[in-house]
């Protein structure tokens, strides 16, 4: 007994897009769950994974929740790590004819003595999905309010939408070396290696480093890309300092001059500019 597993569906009458930027919005979720359904988000990743929300349901039963993993248009997975319960649940999102089937996955336990012996008397289940049809049906409000102004952002006039920069290219002199340098300044991920190249992942974001051949190479002052940091930037400098990479005076562009958030710069080993910028503040 303790466990609750419930799978739900609706169709929803809206664009597979609009229906997952809506459902992935977690600080709106309070404009259309129940309002004994109360969600704080406690930490916001840039790379999404690793978000963590806290959620009340009533009075008495409280969670933390950490966003475990996401494919965009197609799933949101959060996992219940601390509190009343614990577990899996995802959002799965399918584009079909006229619309979108959204589905509510659930596998949890209960975390708590009392909520089992509640369980022993009252299908959690059950209660789960009736819940999930009431938030399904103000999603389907929701949806409907703000449908007019997601057609007039994505109304066909030439431009395209996006989800994101799935990689950069970096022609590099010495693949391995850039790529220890990364590895060791940023903990990143090296997640690939084809044909002698390496592919960094930031996040949901990836770099590939190529090798430098003979032909044309870009001005490495006028490369730039920006980074934000989740650790304090005393705190990077000193980790910088340790690792003997060199924080230049900067700025190296007009916008890099930022009051709310503090921005400094380094090169890596090609010569690369890559703007550091707290992300405590903004």
């Amino acid at each position: 007994m303790g466990e609750l597993k419930a799978k739900d569906s609706v169709k929803l009458n809206y664009p597979v897009d609009f229906v997952y930027r809506t459902v992935t919005d977690i600080a709106n979720y309070d404009k259309w769950w129940p309002s004994e359904v109360k969600s704080e988000l406690e930490y916001l990743d840039p790379a999404i994974i690793g978000t963590r929300i806290n959620v009340q349901n009533g009075p008495f039963v409280k969670w933390r929740s950490v966003v475990s993993g996401f494919k965009t248009n197609r799933l949101l997975a959060v996992d219940y790590v601390d509190g009343a319960w614990t577990g899996k649940t995802a959002w799965r999102f399918e584009e079909i004819p006229g619309g979108t089937k959204l589905t509510m996955e659930i596998d949890i336990s209960c975390n708590r003595l009392w909520l089992k012996a509640v369980s022993r008397v009252m299908n959690l289940s059950r209660m789960h999905s009736k819940q999930i049809s009431r938030i399904f049906g103000n999603l389907g409000g929701y949806l409907e309010n703000n449908y007019e102004e997601y057609k007039k952002q994505n109304n066909g006039t030439g431009g395209i939408s996006v989800s994101g920069i799935d990689h950069l290219i970096l022609r590099v002199k010495d693949i391995a070396r850039s790529a220890l340098f990364y590895r060791d300044v940023f903990r990143v991920e090296n997640t690939s290696h084809v044909s002698g190249e390496i592919t960094l992942s930031f996040g949901n974001q990836k770099i590939r480093l190529v090798k430098e051949t003979g032909g044309f190479t870009p001005d490495k002052n006028e490369v730039i890309f920006r980074m934000s940091l989740n650790t304090p930037p005393e705190k990077v400098k000193s980790i910088l300092k340790e690792k003997k990479v060199e924080v230049l005076p900067g700025p190296f562009y007009d916008s890099a001059v930022n009051t709310n958030n503090e921005m400094f710069f380094i090169k890596d080993p090609d010569g690369y500019l890559i703007a550091l910028r707290s992300n405590m503040n903004s």
